[in-house]
């Protein structure tokens, strides 16, 4: 196998596509892809929510949730009813198995991605997390604090 000599963004995209690669194996060994794990997770703490709200919390659009709730519906993970107040509104909470396939999944996720992961410091999460946060931002800086002129080396990990 050839040395890996590229940028750090590159490093980053192709580290993320491994271990999503990992992450939809196991999941699906649940019968869920990793959206449909994304749905159980945020019902999880939820009473109950609406379809728009549901999407937007998993960061999908609502016509692209659709049939990811189709198909948890199926499996018995997920329940839809028609809102009292409201028969416009359909709330879908975590269905009668729901919690069990999320712990079993989460459960073998967690157990699984300490192998796949080194341990972390404060600080490389924190970079982490502050790349994420500019990369998901719409008005990302460009040429500010943090940018690295070309042929100078970076401080951050």
């Amino acid at each position: 196998m050839a040395p890996i000599e590229s940028g750090l963004d590159v490093l980053l995209v192709r580290a993320g596509r491994a271990l999503e690669r990992r992450r939809r194996e196991v999941v699906a060994a649940h019968g869920l892809t990793t959206t449909g794990l994304a749905v159980l997770e945020a019902l999880a703490g939820a009473d109950s929510t609406s379809h728009r709200d549901l999407a937007a919390a998993v960061g999908v659009a609502p016509a692209t949730l659709t049939p990811v709730l189709d198909a948890l519906d199926d499996q018995d993970l997920v329940r839809r009813h028609r809102a009292v107040d409201d028969r416009r509104t359909v709330g879908i909470t975590l269905g009668p198995r729901g919690r069990d396939v999320l712990g079993a999944a989460t459960a073998d996720l967690a157990g699984r991605s300490r192998a796949w992961l080194p341990v972390a410091g404060d600080e490389i999460r924190g970079y982490l997390t502050e790349l994420l946060a500019r990369a998901e931002a719409d008005d990302t800086p460009t040429g500010e604090e943090g940018h690295t002129p070309a042929g100078e080396e970076a401080t951050r990990p």
